[in-house]
């Protein structure tokens, strides 16, 4: 389901992506990117904070449909003789039949702050673009939280990228809103085998193999001994034909009678047979 929200037509409006330097989003997001360049449907403009610009130019040399804006060097503008445009007059230029791709939120909002990062994706989102692709680095934000919760609000499929867990396949948990309203949340794992992006759901794990998969294994104690512990058979059969001496032979060699106890009287017992309520008037 996820690959199907990410590459079918009509494209979902905003996919935003929160990785970390951990468990990092870049694979799908230049499998997107890829995507769209291969198709060759659309225009698209992206918009370079963090990469590296010099190899973006010279992989994209020869691709047509590819506009790079570089907004990386020179971020004061203190050069005045390199001619460079900010990030809101080249959003301007922007038509309806262009995918906008932002390489990293997180360095738009250090240059231009929140509010106004926000203002500008929220201004891309309304004229009418096919798609914006965003990467959004949660660990280098201060106000995680607070920037994660405006972004989501504003993205119409989000991805959120977590470790692993059980599975050698990476996770992925996302948020699609619908047109219609409807909203999915959703995890599913992810990989890519060659150039192909597959996506499986996530089935509900057994209880049973969760406790196997984190019980410790039992060690033999044969094996770390430096003498035998257990019984041989002969060994066995032995201890059970013991007669153990403070039983009765008889009780051990049938076997059928039940437990009995036996008394034998001292001499200085005194045996009283009379009955000591006699006395009484009852």
């Amino acid at each position: 389901m996820l690959k199907s929200y990410l590459t079918k037509q009509p494209y979902t409006k905003f996919i935003l992506i929160e990785d970390t330097l951990q468990e990092q989003g870049k694979q799908i997001f230049h499998y997107l990117v890829k995507t769209h360049i291969d198709k060759g449907q659309y225009k698209v403009q992206y918009f370079v904070f963090h990469e590296n610009f010099p190899r973006l130019r010279s992989t994209f040399t020869n691709t047509i449909n590819v506009c790079l804006h570089d907004l990386t060097g020179d971020v004061c503008g203190w050069d005045e003789n390199e001619e460079r445009k900010d990030f809101e007059s080249s959003i301007s230029e922007l038509n309806g039949g262009d995918v906008v791709i932002v390489d990293s939120l997180a360095h738009a909002i250090y240059q231009y702050g929140l509010g106004e990062t926000y203002r500008l994706i929220n201004n891309v989102k309304n004229q009418g673009v096919q798609q914006i692709i965003a990467l959004l680095h949660t660990d280098l934000l201060k106000e995680k939280e607070k920037i994660c919760s405006l972004f989501e609000h504003l993205s119409t499929l989000n991805l959120n990228i977590e470790p692993k867990f059980i599975s050698e396949n990476r996770r992925a948990q996302y948020t699609h809103k619908k047109s219609g309203g409807k909203v999915i949340t959703q995890i599913e794992e992810y990989k890519f085998e060659g150039t192909n992006f597959v996506t499986q759901k996530i089935e509900k794990p057994s209880v049973k193999k969760l406790l196997d998969s984190t019980q410790m294994p039992q060690a033999d104690p044969e094996s770390i001994s430096t003498f035998r512990i257990g019984l041989t058979d002969e060994e066995k059969i032995s201890r059970d034909q013991l007669v153990l001496p403070y039983l009765p032979k008889s009780e051990t060699q049938t076997g059928k009678e039940e437990g009995k106890i036996f008394y034998e009287f001292d001499q200085r017992d005194d045996w009283d047979e009379e009955d000591p309520d006699d006395d009484l008037d009852i």
